[in-house]
This record gives structure tokens, C-alpha cells and sequence, in this order.
């Protein structure tokens, strides 16, 4: 390794943060033979600022399950860039473009990624958030059921209210830019048992409905459908020459 890692004698760190492990104990049979666990922490991620004060933190309930690198610099900045580097898949009409892309350049076992669905509006438009009277459509975008893909949770940007005094109401819409989180982890159902099954990438459907509409007209409301290929790292074995 090419840094320093803490040495922290009697988990004195690990109890001031409150990540100690309580369900393991010393008193288990099986922890007095070996103390091989008892004292390590619930795994997870703490992000700082510069003066040591923790400003994001990441954990999960399944103990083998990380955030991967992406997504933990995407939420500690505030910001979301597309990068070149990422497979991405896109999709363009006259009144908005999408685009589908990943927090990392592959998906990892475990590790919690997320696929970002971009949309960006021409100036003078917007499309509708939840919540919402009946008769109005909300945009969406949603991963179906993946075999090997754990998927979470999505995420909405915060709506802005606009006013529409022709109809009375106050709508919760999107402007400019939005951007859609959807965590997704790659599971073992993915690996298999056997080592030369892995797959080298996985393709991922990505399922969008949206409505654009400026403060005259709305546009026909569409459902798109976008798939983006994403590399798979291989898992490593004790006998895999990649290994240090």
C-alpha cells in the first residue's frame, strides 16, 4: 500500500464515531477462540471538509455492500458531471435531450453505483414533478427488474412552484437541467458460481416518461426507453495472476 493506514488500538476510533460492531461479542464461543471480529466497525464512509468536521456519510445495511468512488465524489461536491469516460446512451428531440450515465466508468460487485437519467430542456420549457393534481403527468425514470442488479431508491431533484393563473393552480415543475439518481449494485446472481461465467458488462434498460410543455402548450407525452452497456470489473480469485 502506498498510504497509512490507523492503527487504533482497543477500537477508540471506531467507538467515538458510534460504528462499533454491537452484534458481535466477545463473549460468542466461536469470537473467545479467535477475537478474530469482535471490535471492527459497521463498514462505511465519512466524508470531511477541511476543517474535519463530517459533512457526508455513507453506509449500507448489508455489510459487504460499498458506495462506490463516483458516487460519493458526485454527492460530496454537489454536482454532477458527465464524463467522457463513462458509457452513456442518449436520446434527443426538439424539445429536450437525455442522456442515461453511470457514477464510475464500470460496475464493481457490491459497490453501490449510480445511473444518472439527464434531462435538459429547451429555455421556455419545463416538464412536471410530483406532487400533482389528477390530469397532469410526472417524469419519471425507472430501471426495471435486472437479473444481477440490486436497484434502489430514485432520487428527484427539488421542483420549483409555477404559478398558472389562466387555470388557478400552482404546479410543482422542472427546468433547465434535471437530474434523476438511481442507485443500482451488482449482486452475485450476476457472478453465477463459476469464474469463467462472469460477464464483462451488462446492459441496463433505462424506462423514461416525461411531458414537455411551456406556459401556452404541451407537448404529447412520450415513454422512452434507453439501454446503456456498462463494464463489469471481474471478481478476483486467490489464483488470479491480477492479484498482488
Amino acid at each position: 500500500m502506498t498510504f497509512d493506514l490507523l492503527s487504533d488500538v482497543d477500537s477508540a476510533v471506531i467507538r467515538d464515531f458510534g460504528i462499533l460492531n454491537t452484534l458481535i461479542s466477545p463473549e460468542d464461543p466461536e469470537e473467545a477462540a479467535g477475537m478474530s471480529f469482535y471490535g471492527v466497525p459497521f463498514p462505511g464512509v465519512y466524508v470531511t471538509d477541511e476543517h474535519g468536521v463530517v459533512t457526508e456519510k455513507f453506509f449500507h445495511r448489508h455489510y459487504a455492500t460499498r458506495e462506490s468512488a463516483g458516487a460519493i465524489r458526485d454527492s460530496a461536491l454537489g454536482e454532477i458531471l458527465a464524463r467522457h469516460e463513462t458509457p452513456a446512451a442518449e436520446l434527443t428531440n426538439e424539445q429536450v435531450q437525455i442522456s442515461v450515465f453511470l457514477s464510475d466508468p464500470s460496475l464493481t460487485f457490491e459497490t453501490q453505483s449510480t445511473i444518472y437519467v439527464r434531462f435538459e430542456l429547451e429555455e421556455g420549457l419545463h416538464m412536471y414533478g410530483r406532487p400533482l393534481p389528477d390530469g397532469y403527468i410526472a417524469s419519471e425514470a425507472v430501471v426495471p427488474d435486472t437479473a444481477g442488479l440490486r436497484v434502489g431508491e430514485a432520487r428527484y431533484p427539488a421542483t420549483q412552484p409555477l404559478a398558472f393563473p389562466e387555470l388557478g393552480v400552482t404546479l410543482n415543475v422542472y427546468e433547465g437541467v434535471v437530474d434523476i439518481a438511481i442507485p443500482v449494485t451488482p449482486n452475485s446472481e450476476l457472478f453465477g458460481p463459476a469464474p469463467g461465467n462472469q460477464p464483462t458488462e451488462l446492459e441496463i434498460p433505462v424506462e423514461v416518461l416525461f411531458q414537455a410543455c411551456s406556459e401556452t402548450i404541451c407537448y404529447t407525452p412520450r415513454t422512452e426507453t434507453l439501454s446503456v452497456k456498462l463494464p463489469v470489473e471481474p471478481l478476483l480469485n486467490p489464483g488470479d495472476p491480477r492479484r498482488p
